[in-house]
């Protein structure tokens, strides 16, 4: 993902109880665009485990073996330990925690990640891979922790980055909304109330001239460039920043949890 300014705003911290606790969501429609809307691939995380034959733990965007990067000013080094299926949903959970990867780099973080493709030599790619005229949404419940930096994009091969959001809690209302395959700059979306306090649908619209972002269903911005794009896998991650664009964890800050109750790709019938 890319690197981040700070937005205006007053810091809002939240302590918040575990997200493990908190009760799975009654499923419900799906919040689309305007249209009919097939579902092209999907996972409801109702198993045990996570669906290998939908996901990797590892992402080339990640420079560090595929799940540390550093240089992008994350401080976690993703694990598949930091995922746990059950009750419906995905639990990625970051955690203060020594670790060191296969070329020597220490990290002070691990967390998790999940992606469809980029194999990154582990094996083939697994899951959705999309293109323009996909709408692509998440159900999502955020951490409020202060230094979490979670995330829903696209990537292929060094590129092909859309990205449906990015959230950090030192700004609890904001999301970031940024087409990197357009050129266009980063727009800060400002919700009105803390994101991290339930669960929310967030999608984005892959068109030919425009990327379209929705929030509950609802449209919040068009960025008027399109999805320049020959396609791209999906990634979901709970990053945690070093502190050069967003607050980094604080000494009383050991761990979080991003929730995730589905991952969709919708395109028109």
């Amino acid at each position: 993902m890319p690197r981040t300014l700070r937005a205006a705003g007053c810091v809002i911290a939240l302590a918040g109880a575990t997200l493990a606790a908190a009760p799975a969501p009654a499923r419900a429609a799906d919040p689309l665009p305007p249209g009919h809307w097939s579902t092209t691939w999907q996972d409801d995380f109702d198993g045990s485990a996570l669906d290998g034959s939908k996901w990797t733990t590892w992402s080339a965007s990640y420079s560090d073996a595929c799940r540390g990067n550093k240089p992008d000013h994350k401080l976690e080094y993703n694990l598949p330990g930091n995922l746990s299926v059950g009750n419906g949903r995905l639990t990625i959970t970051a955690r203060r925690q020594a670790h060191t990867s296969p070329d020597g780099t220490s990290y002070d973080w691990t967390s998790g990640l999940i992606a469809t493709g980029d194999s990154c030599g582990h094996g083939p790619s697994a899951g959705a891979f999309v293109k323009q005229g996909d709408y692509i949404q998440i159900h999502t419940r955020l951490p409020g922790r202060l230094g979490t930096w979670p995330a829903f994009w696209t990537w292929n091969a060094g590129g092909n980055e859309v990205d449906v959001f990015e959230y950090h809690p030192d700004h609890a209302g904001l999301l970031e909304l940024t087409n990197h395959t357009g050129g266009g700059a980063a727009k800060y979306y400002e919700t009105g109330s803390d994101v991290s306090a339930g669960w929310h649908h967030l999608g984005a619209y892959l068109g030919a001239s425009s990327v379209d972002w929705y929030y509950d269903g609802r449209l919040v911005y068009s960025d008027g460039r399109g999805f320049a794009s020959d396609g791209a896998y999906l990634i979901v991650d709970l990053a945690v920043a070093d502190g050069a664009y967003h607050d980094a964890p604080p000494p009383d800050v050991d761990s979080a949890q991003m929730l995730v109750d589905s991952v969709k790709v919708f395109h028109r019938s």
